[in-house]
């Protein structure tokens, strides 16, 4: 069963339920060690524009102070780490990065849900194309986020919904694998896509990390506190581990090395 997760949300990023003690006590009753939270980062845009699937800015003290004060309340019970999930825009990056720096997160997950940025091309999201240039344009993309250091765990690497060619798919999904073992960035089996029987975890991705040697974790993509023991989808996702000869670690021994003062 599942000891560890650092993929989960909160109703700051409008599409989560439930309250934080929620998924905690949740999760002690699952026999978990160690949860992170982990919400959809803020990012200030030009004018006048907010994203419809993350955290304000505004919301991010409060955050940061209810999840470490919960943190301090369960101690005796569970290790509770503070994180977000962010995208890699590379214009927007450094402002990103000075708006979180006066707060103490340990850990960002990078979850890219656009290509290039959803200010600019509002056509940028990762639904379903065949055109191949998207799809390494996404890769490209990914892996120059990985290589800022910024990141602790590259989650869903496998959301590009790509309907072309399985060759064209396999030579850029295997740049991606590269990329990650080379930068030590493990990759997520994401445990949303099968609960929710989205594209992705994708077999034909999930057999080239295989092959590649990369470090493999799960992450439950919590959204409601029930998901954090998701044994169903944790039961189907180590059928893939199996059957892909995947490295896969407990997130808590993947990702706690990388924790650090972002």
């Amino acid at each position: 069963m599942l000891i560890s997760n650092f993929h989960t949300h909160t109703t700051r990023c409008r599409h989560a339920e439930g309250t934080e003690r929620e998924y905690i006590e949740n999760a002690i009753k699952g026999g978990f060690r160690v949860l992170g939270f982990s919400d959809h980062a803020p990012y200030v845009f030009e004018g006048d524009y907010y994203s419809t699937f993350r955290m304000r800015p505004e919301a991010l003290e409060d955050y940061c102070k209810t999840i470490l004060d919960l943190k301090d309340e369960y101690k005796n019970d569970i290790e509770i780490h503070l994180g977000l999930e962010a995208e890699y825009y590379p214009r927007f990056f450094d402002a990103f990065l000075r708006l979180i720096e006066p707060y103490p997160i340990e850990y960002l997950i990078q979850g890219q849900h656009f290509i290039g940025n959803e200010l600019d091309d509002r056509r940028g999201s990762l639904a379903g194309s065949d055109d191949e240039e998207r799809l390494k344009k996404y890769v490209t993309q990914v892996c120059r986020g990985m290589e800022t250091g910024a990141f602790s765990c590259l989650a869903h690497p496998d959301v590009f919904a790509f309907s072309g060619s399985e060759e064209g798919y396999i030579k850029h999904m295997r740049e991606l694998c590269l990329c990650a073992k080379k930068n030590d960035i493990p990759l997520e089996i994401n445990l949303l896509g099968i609960r929710t029987k989205r594209i992705y975890p994708n077999p034909v991705f999930w057999k080239i990390a295989g092959e590649v040697g990369n470090t493999v974790v799960f992450g439950v993509d919590a959204h409601t506190a029930e998901d954090v023991t998701d044994n169903p989808s944790f039961e189907e996702a180590m059928g893939m581990v199996n059957a892909f000869g995947l490295n896969r670690k407990e997130a808590k021994d993947a990702i706690l090395p990388r924790v650090r003062r972002v």
